[in-house]
This record gives C-alpha cells, sequence and structure tokens, in this order.
C-alpha cells in the first residue's frame, strides 16, 4: 500500500513563495509587503488565504503585520535571536544548564582565535581593536559594555568566515543573555540591611575593575593575533574562558539550569 501524501494547504503555499523571495534577498529587512489585494491577484487566493500565510510568517518572525488604515506587511530577516529562542525552549527541556551553553562556547571559540592568529591580517586585528575602542567608550555603562565584550566575542568567530559557527555563537550568546536577564533581579537582592547608595558604588567599582581586567585580556588576544601566535591565541583564550568557571563542568552555573519561561 502507497503512503498517503499531504497535500500542502493553500496558505502554506502562499507563506513559501514569499518566505523564499526573503531569504534569496528579494525581499530585505523593512521592504513593505505589496497591499493585500495586490498578492491576492499576484497568487489567486482570498484574503483569509492570505491572512492565514501572513500568520505563518509571523510565527517565524520573518513578518510583521500592523492593521489600520497605514499598516501593511514588513519584512524583517532571519535572526539567531528567532533561532535561539526555540533552541533554548529544547535546551530547556531536556535540562540544560547556562554552564554548558558556556561550555559550548568554550569548544568553538578558542579554534577560531587561533584561526585568526595563523591568519594574522591586519583587517581582523583592526576590527578587533575597534570593538576595544567602542568598550573603552561605555565602560560606565555595565549594559553597554556587556554588549560590546559579547560583540568582541562574536567577532572572534564571525572573522574566521565560517557561517555556521558564527550564528550558533550568536545563538549561544542570546541564551545567556535570557538567562542573565531571567535571574538578574538576584542580583539586587543584596539583603534588606544593605545601604543602596554604598551597594551602588561598591557594585561601580567592581564592574570597573572587572572591565579593566576584561579589556587586558581581550587586547592580549588581539596582541597574540597581530604577531601570528596561534598556539599562544589558542590557550590563552581557551584560560580566559574557564577562568571564571562558567565553562569547567561541576562549576556555579552548572547550577544554573536554563529557565527562559520565567
Amino acid at each position: 500500500m502507497g503512503r498517503r501524501v499531504r497535500v500542502p494547504k493553500t496558505a502554506e503555499l502562499v507563506a513559501s513563495q514569499l518566505r523564499r523571495r526573503i531569504i534569496r534577498g528579494e525581499l530585505t529587512e523593512g521592504d513593505a509587503l505589496p497591499p493585500e489585494p495586490t498578492l491576492m491577484t499576484q497568487f489567486g487566493v482570498s484574503r483569509p488565504t492570505l491572512r492565514e500565510a501572513f500568520r505563518v510568517l509571523e510565527a517565524e518572525a520573518l513578518i510583521s503585520v500592523r492593521r489600520g488604515a497605514h499598516g501593511g506587511a514588513r519584512v524583517h530577516l532571519p535572526s539567531p535571536t528567532v533561532a535561539a529562542r526555540y533552541a533554548g525552549l529544547v535546551l530547556e527541556h531536556r535540562g540544560a544548564t547556562l554552564g554548558d551553553v558556556h561550555q559550548a562556547s568554550a569548544i568553538i571559540e578558542p579554534p577560531c582565535a587561533a584561526l585568526l592568529a595563523e591568519r594574522h591580517d591586519a583587517v581582523d586585528v583592526s576590527v578587533l581593536r575597534g570593538i576595544l575602542a567602542e568598550a573603552d567608550e561605555v565602560v560606565d555603562d555595565p549594559t553597554a559594555l556587556a554588549a560590546a565584550q559579547a560583540a568582541f566575542h562574536l567577532a572572534v568567530v564571525e572573522l574566521t568566515g565560517n557561517k555556521s559557527l558564527s550564528v550558533v555563537t550568536g545563538m549561544l550568546q542570546h541564551l545567556v543573555e535570557l538567562t542573565n536577564a531571567q535571574h538578574g533581579h538576584a542580583l539586587a537582592a543584596a539583603g534588606p540591611d544593605a545601604s543602596p547608595a554604598a551597594t551602588a558604588i561598591d557594585r561601580a567599582v567592581d564592574n570597573r575593575l572587572s572591565a579593566g581586567a576584561t579589556r587586558q585580556i581581550h587586547a592580549a588576544l588581539v596582541d597574540l593575533v597581530e604577531i601570528g601566535d596561534a598556539a599562544g591565541a589558542d590557550r590563552h583564550w581557551r584560560q580566559h574562558l574557564a577562568a571564571p568557571d562558567h565553562a569547567i563542568p561541576g562549576g556555579p552555573a552548572d547550577r544554573c539550569v536554563l529557565d527562559l519561561l520565567g
């Protein structure tokens, strides 16, 4: 007996055509899709069918739809952030920890640092030094500083030119950000007897000390890349990622189970 063949719904076919245009670059970020009557004529479908196709693409975060006189559908490019949200649900279901995510980064990043050092390209060095300079400008803004530091880690991978590793690294970073946001309020709970002013001052001092140490580590990697010391770059970056115990199995981060649903 033959297997029953599932025939795609018309809305799925319309969504597939629009999705293909987005993926192939025929439509780009912020582009407005043609008005509904135009698309209905183009695809030969009814308004309910077209809107069902829109809902499929909205669920994939490839478009956003605004209703009303000045509404319409706007295109969004595929994002590692969207992929990270779903991957995070899968990891949370499997009981993954924040440590597991950090350990994955510790496996990916050091060989990338070594590859950059083997190549010791002036453009790579310039990009990394530029990110260091951006971090220097926001040292008193913890949120912006964390973003700049994360951008440095991502650049170490992206500059290798490997798109797969770049996407995976972006996803891992987003999972860390989501987890830190979920657990962030615990940092504010310094105890009922703590002075808010003193706590804020202490935190500012700690942030500056930490930022300075991190900058030295990042700058040292750039120096190793510039002189072409691949083994040194691998060793240096591996030690950096393991230093806070984030990437050490059984460390503190392994006790923080991913909880992205809150």
